[in-house]
């Protein structure tokens, strides 16, 4: 930032600048806002692309997963305490991709929360190695395509 000075001023005109400064800021922050959702959007459409089921599971892609979605299928079922954790993860990934679907314009799966996680864990039962948000997007394909 630039040097600061100091002008005498009064009440009236301090009050202008103050109101003035604050709506630059607005403006500021307004255009500051709209790069960082373009590559936010981007990355989002870029993820809710169609894709086959065979695709999906062949993709060696590396995520940066949050929480118990990056371990196994294994490490979910494994305490209640983790299964209870897994199933929130669940909820709250599967409401993602409802989010991305519908931003994109496409289809939004509609089920009730019951009927995912049994559907993750009929995948889970396919392959507990396997990661668990990978049985996730999984189910999420096989549930979208009735």
């Amino acid at each position: 930032m630039g040097k600061r000075s100091t002008i005498p001023t009064t009440d009236a005109v301090v009050a202008a600048l103050t109101v003035s400064e604050s709506n630059q800021q607005t403006a500021f922050a307004k255009h500051q806002s709209w790069p960082m959702v373009k590559p936010v959007l981007f990355a989002a459409l870029v993820c809710a692309a169609p894709v086959c089921r065979s695709s999906a599971q062949e993709a060696k892609i590396a995520i940066d997963m949050m929480g118990i979605g990056g371990m196994s299928c294994a490490h979910w079922q494994s305490t209640q305490a983790l299964r209870l954790e897994g199933t929130i993860w669940i909820y709250g990934f599967w409401t993602g991709l409802n989010y991305v679907a519908a931003a994109s314009g496409q289809t939004e799966t509609k089920v009730d929360t019951a009927a995912v996680v049994v559907q993750v864990k009929k995948t889970c039962a396919q392959s507990p190695s396997q990661v668990l948000a990978n049985a996730v997007w999984t189910a999420y394909l096989n549930l979208n395509k009735r």
